[in-house]
């Protein structure tokens, strides 16, 4: 049964990385509403009407469908192999919980109107069902390589760091939500000053779009000291979290730079939809750091 949870875990993945897709893709060509106020039939059909709207929502109904059975089966089949492996229980359930709560609040963002912060979450429950689901496949994918990459323990300190670093990231991706929900998307019409100016009047749409413009910028900053300490110190005896910092360092300035294209094509589609992967998969990279940073090298591994 194990050696077929390696590609289940990659397809499970990839299913929950689409599913993301076809969420910012029904937020960013205003389609929520696409099916009316039903669920789960589309304008009282199973079929829905051939229309752009009703496709593109009915379409991310369909695949968060598919991605609910195949998580249920990852997550399931991963609890049997790795019976007893709490952070394998951990991580099905995590990744399950969000799901569920995100297919919820997404039907009652059709059946019921919401107000801009409580649909801003929708994104930010989305994204953690994903990263359950990318966590465990990490486990999967680096069951046998675990003990040849944790070969020194954490500083409490840094365990903190990351965690915080999380949290952080976190409300930047949901203020980046509330920037689509509330229509500021475009409050500052230029990149990387807004309106010709360094700091504009802070109010209304504005303040909202440079909010999140000041929050990026600090996140960049902070990744930019993590990878520092990771370079240092993480190096030769924790290979997962040098790693992976520097894989974060690359994305958040990615995310960055997406981030004015997204202003300078005028909200093109394409640059909108990769602003959303980079940091759904940036988001992943960090909490991956937050789970390996609690792991010790065996007794064993410290004595050599």
């Amino acid at each position: 049964m194990e050696k077929w949870l390696k590609p289940l875990a990659v397809f499970a993945t990839i299913v929950m990385f689409i599913v993301m897709v076809a969420g910012s893709l029904v937020t960013k060509t205003d389609s929520g509403l696409g099916c009316g106020n039903d669920w789960p039939l589309c304008n009282g059909k199973w079929v829905p009407e051939y229309t752009l709207a009703s496709i593109i929502e009915y379409t991310h109904r369909l695949i968060t469908g598919i991605a609910g059975i195949v998580v249920i089966v990852f997550s399931v089949l991963c609890w049997r192999v790795y019976r007893g492996i709490r952070e394998v229980r951990n991580l099905a359930l995590f990744g399950l919980f969000f799901i569920v709560l995100e297919s919820i609040l997404g039907a009652s963002a059709v059946i019921w109107p919401q107000s801009s912060a409580v649909l801003a979450l929708h994104f930010g429950f989305s994204l953690l069902a994903f990263t359950g689901v990318f966590l465990l496949t990490g486990f999967v994918l680096q069951r046998h390589k675990m003990e040849s990459m944790v070969q020194g323990e954490v500083p409490r300190g840094f365990r903190n760091w990351i965690w915080f670093l999380a949290l952080y990231a976190y409300g930047v991706v949901y203020l980046g939500a509330y920037v689509r929900h509330t229509g500021s998307s475009m409050a500052c019409s230029d990149w990387p000053l807004c309106e010709g100016k360094l700091i504009p009047e802070l109010s209304g749409h504005v303040g909202i779009q440079f909010a999140h413009r000041m929050g990026a910028l600090l996140f960049l900053i902070l990744l930019v000291a993590n990878a520092i300490y990771a370079a240092k110190h993480f190096r030769k005896s924790r290979r997962d979290l040098y790693g992976a910092s520097l894989i974060a360092l690359v994305l958040v300035f990615l995310q960055v730079f997406s981030g004015g294209f997204v202003i300078l094509s005028r909200l093109h589609l394409y640059t909108t939809l990769l602003h959303s992967m980079i940091i759904t998969i940036l988001f992943g990279v960090i909490c991956y750091m937050c789970l390996q940073a609690g792991k010790k090298p065996r007794p064993h591994t410290l004595r050599k």
